[in-house]
């Protein structure tokens, strides 16, 4: 069934957003009347198990465009590795897009793709010294950026870890000191658990508070990291 309250996008735009994860090679997009995601099919090369490419197509309609699915909502089918270059070589060059694909703020859909940051992966582990470390792997558009953070081993902890390896990442790969991260704070709401990430951006003179929360599912630091990019990705569609 689906979610009433993820926001409503485009078909391109979703599709857009999934083709642009590793491994997936097509991807079609069903939306009900009111506009909201029901059926979600891929088609993707075998180099990721399908559950991996279901969980990436979770986190990153969380992240990039703050969409709640159910993973029974996507189906995935693979081809064998010497049919997928035939969908999807590496460089292929992008497809162009008639001019009224142009978004309000003068950007396709495909170039608001690019900017956002995508997650990929994370790598968590607890220290001998009891400190929470983690690496997250995050990409925007053919490039992709590892970050690392830590913090205590607690839950609040492990989630600072995660979000400070994202920032970390992002502030490497841009080379400037634009972004950074306030806090991260575990909060209680109606029997659930979320991740808020407070962050601010640097607009000439004046700072841009961004703010991004996730539901804390599988672990903190998945939800961290999609608090962050949910906070990053607003500003990345801004600033570029």
């Amino acid at each position: 069934m689906p979610l009433p309250e993820s926001p409503v996008f485009p078909e391109s735009e979703i599709e857009g957003l999934i083709t642009a994860l590793r491994g997936v090679l097509a991807a079609r997009v069903t939306l009900g009347t009111l506009g909201h995601i029901e059926e979600i099919h891929v088609l993707a090369a075998e180099q990721l198990h399908p559950k991996q490419i279901v969980r990436n197509i979770e986190s990153a309609l969380s992240a990039g465009l703050g969409i709640a699915v159910d993973r029974r909502m996507i189906s995935v089918a693979q081809v064998r590795a010497d049919d997928a270059d035939a969908w999807a070589p590496d460089d292929a060059p992008a497809p162009q897009l008639p001019q009224d694909s142009l978004t309000p703020a003068g950007r396709t859909q495909d170039e608001k793709n690019a900017v956002r940051y995508v997650f990929v992966g994370y790598d968590a582990r607890t220290q001998p010294d009891l400190e929470a470390a983690c690496r997250v792997t995050i990409r925007r558009g053919g490039e992709v950026i590892s970050g690392s953070g830590a913090g205590p081993s607690t839950l609040l902890g492990r989630a600072q870890a995660a979000a400070r390896a994202v920032f970390s990442a992002i502030s490497a790969a841009r080379q400037d000191h634009v972004l950074g991260l306030e806090g991260v704070t575990l909060v209680e709401c109606h029997g659930r658990s979320f991740v808020l990430v407070a962050a601010n951006a640097a607009a000439g003179r004046d700072s841009l508070p961004l703010t991004g929360a996730a539901a804390l599912h599988r672990s903190p630091e998945e939800a961290a990291i999609l608090a962050s990019l949910q906070a990053t990705n607003r500003w990345s569609a801004i600033d570029g």
